[in-house]
């Protein structure tokens, strides 16, 4: 029988959905200052395509 290993992930999967969720959200605030949008909505739908792209990152460097 063949044992089967356990895949584990790396601190790196993890450092790198943070940094692009922050890099996202950075944009995403910049582009938007840029074209004059301002308030929590812009903010709260920056926060949740920053929280989304930074989840896939981790997920996808499984």
């Amino acid at each position: 029988m063949s044992a089967r290993g356990h895949v584990t992930t790396g601190k790196a999967s993890l450092v790198g959905g943070i940094v692009v969720a922050i890099a996202t959200l950075v944009l995403w605030l910049a582009g938007a200052t840029e074209l004059g949008f301002h308030g929590n909505l812009v903010l709260g739908l920056g926060v949740a395509l920053a929280a989304a792209t930074g989840v896939w990152t981790r997920l996808a460097d499984l």
